[in-house]
């Protein structure tokens, strides 16, 4: 793992403001990096970039931080689809010339290229996945691999971006370009920024947008009509990404092996190639370790094959309860910058600090996804591609939870990513596959966060292919299932498993002292960004989750909200409040007692539910309406 912050001023900076800047920096440093990491360090009185990383890379071929003469390479994360001829320095020297290196690229991946003290060139890859923000101010460019860095350095503190924290409550993600904090963006899909260094000093810093997300999808479209290249343009993309990886890891790579289809494709491109990777599998719903462990008893008879399969519990309750809910969202919010999903909760709290020892590489399954009309409505349902894109994006939690306005501004900016994505040419059920792929592929996914989570499925040649598919070759998994056929067809009898397959034994937010926990975050935290959650649908879930009535959507909401609060605490600490049980104290009473009833009560209820009883009511009402004077 490592920490990248840059600056460049479009004049000198005073030795005191540098001073302050960089004391204000090492401070936040401090509580996320650990000790033992190596610092590389340049720059001047008008720029400068540091970086922190693992000592020991491990298996890694591809350094954080390399020189060759003035040209400096610093990758954030693995440019896995590269050509890796020449290491990170001529990779840097291509960007340096001008050159597209992130076209073929599997994100997530950025590049800062620095020619002495000369020039500087940033790229973004072509999805916008890496996490770069940036911001501006007083004349000065940030960039940085945390975004409150960026404001710590340009303001000495980080405010909340109420636009982007609104977004995550429904959304589950920051949308777009949108951070935590205020004044900071991520570099948008394919972004690129350069700089030159005048002779008297200061920066002159352009930006403009290179290759991207739009480019891939077009295309695919230019490709519609033409199945069998797609289906060979996937099935060779895939294959190339998980086997070319290993010009790059010198070890086997793990393979989380589900019961599903995406898992089950990648696995089979790498024995098609020659690869066995380490095959684990989540436990936590049984009917998915049953095909896992089918298939590799497949591989075994049927190929000889002796793959080693870890069966695991990916979350114990009775493990992930010993740290309590509030402490888990700080250190989650902590090590993630607070990005990181709420879906993450229930699982055992994270490190306080970034790792000191690099993991193992994996392959991931997500991005597939994009194959199989992922967000389309059932074939017998009405519902415009439009909203059915919007109502699986804006599912975070129930609409009926959602602050004023909430629902209203984010809907609004999906019509505008739509309406865009019909500028280019994208129509049909396949807005749905752009809103996932720009935004959830791009915002959501935990491979975002990793070094070394490689996604095939994001090769940008297997994305263009998903767009030359028709809406309904997606909905029948043709390339799922034709390319599993032809790479290992002792496979494609294997039913696939889902996730709704069988009940998971996984934690549930409210066990332990969830429960109070929550509650008395329904107490103290009052900011802003808790306003974007009813606290009124927070306390019913609650009292649901007290009476062992509670549902997957008020996990979700209890969830959710316990991050929002958290952060409303940090970054809003003006406005928290005592604490006062009283939340708790209400979600656990006893239910009320029903009110008794008196005997000619329920004999005129009972008169009118049953049908001679309506019928005598409706005698006695005419006869009293007749007597009535006119």
């Amino acid at each position: 793992m490592y920490v990248v912050l840059a600056w460049f001023g479009e004049r000198r900076v005073s030795p005191e403001a540098r001073l302050a800047a960089r004391e204000r920096v090492e401070a936040a440093l401090t509580t996320i990096v650990p000790a033992s990491y190596v610092r590389h360090e340049v720059g001047g009185d008008d720029w400068g970039v540091t970086v922190l990383h693992i000592a020991d890379q491990g298996p890694y071929r591809w350094p954080t931080v390399a020189t060759d003469g003035p040209v400096t390479a610093v990758s954030l994360g693995i440019p896995v689809g590269a050509d890796p001829a020449g290491g990170p320095a001529a990779l840097a020297r291509r960007l340096l010339a001008g050159e597209d290196v992130h076209r073929t690229v599997v994100p997530p991946f950025a590049l800062l290229a620095l020619d002495g003290d000369r020039r500087f060139a940033v790229q973004q890859d072509w999805l916008g996945m890496c996490r770069l923000f940036t911001g501006t101010a007083d004349g000065i460019t940030v960039l940085s691999s945390r975004p409150s860095l960026v404001a710590t350095f340009l303001h000495g503190q980080a405010s909340p971006d109420l636009d982007g924290w609104r977004s995550y409550t429904i959304c589950s993600h920051f949308g777009a370009e949108m951070s935590p904090v205020r004044g900071v963006r991520l570099l948008r899909a394919g972004e690129r920024l350069t700089g030159r260094r005048r002779d008297g000093g200061g920066w002159e810093v352009d930006a403009e947008l290179r290759y991207g997300v739009d480019d891939v999808v077009m295309a695919g479209l230019e490709a519609q009509g033409r199945t069998a290249e797609a289906l060979d343009l996937a099935a060779a993309a895939i294959t190339h990404t998980t086997s070319s990886f290993y010009d790059m890891y010198d070890d086997e790579v793990d393979l989380g092996l589900s019961g599903g289809k995406d898992s089950r494709l990648i696995a089979a491109s790498l024995i098609a190639a020659g690869r066995l990777p380490r095959f684990f599998t989540n436990r936590d719903i049984q009917a998915e370790a049953d095909v896992a462990t089918e298939l590799v008893r497949l591989l075994r008879e049927k190929r000889g094959l002796t793959p080693s399969h870890d069966l695991r519990l990916k979350s114990v309750p009775a493990q992930v309860v010993k740290v309590g809910v509030q402490e888990r969202v700080r250190r989650m919010q902590h090590r993630f910058d607070y990005q990181y999903p709420s879906t993450y909760l229930p699982r055992q709290a994270v490190a306080e600090r970034l790792p000191d020892t690099v993991s193992p590489a994996t392959f991931s399954g997500a991005g597939g996804e994009l194959a199989v009309g992922y967000w389309y409505p059932p074939a017998d349902v009405d519902r415009t591609p439009e909203d059915s894109a919007a109502a699986n994006l804006l599912s975070a939690i129930p609409a009926s939870a959602a602050g004023e306005g909430v629902l209203a501004a984010e809907r609004a900016r999906i019509d505008r990513i739509l309406e865009h994505a019909k500028g280019i040419g994208v129509h049909d059920l396949h807005l749905a596959d752009y809103l996932y792929l720009v935004e959830r592929v791009r915002r959501w996914y935990s491979s975002g966060y990793a070094v070394g989570m490689v996604t095939p499925y994001l090769t940008p040649d297997f994305v263009a292919a998903t767009f030359a598919l028709t809406p309904q070759q997606k909905r029948d998994r043709l390339v799922h299932t034709g390319l599993i056929e032809r790479l290992v067809p002792e496979w494609s009898d294997v039913p696939f498993a889902t996730a709704f397959s069988q009940a998971s034994t996984a934690a549930k937010v409210w066990q332990g002292d969830g429960i109070e926990a929550i509650a008395e975050l329904v107490d103290t935290a009052h900011g802003p960004i808790t306003q974007f959650i009813r606290r009124e649908a927070v306390v019913r879930a609650l009292t649901r989750a007290v009476r062992d009535q509670a549902t997957q959507a008020d996990a979700r909401l209890l969830q959710h909200f316990a991050c929002l609060a958290m952060a409303s605490n940090e970054l809003e600490p003006d406005t928290v409040r005592p604490a006062t049980s009283a939340t708790y104290r209400r979600v656990t009473a006893p239910p009320k007692a029903p009110t008794p009833r008196s005997k000619l009560v329920s004999r005129m209820q009972w008169i009118k539910k049953s049908r001679l009883g309506r019928q005598l009511w409706n005698v006695a009402r005419r006869q009293v309406r007749a007597r009535r004077p006119d």
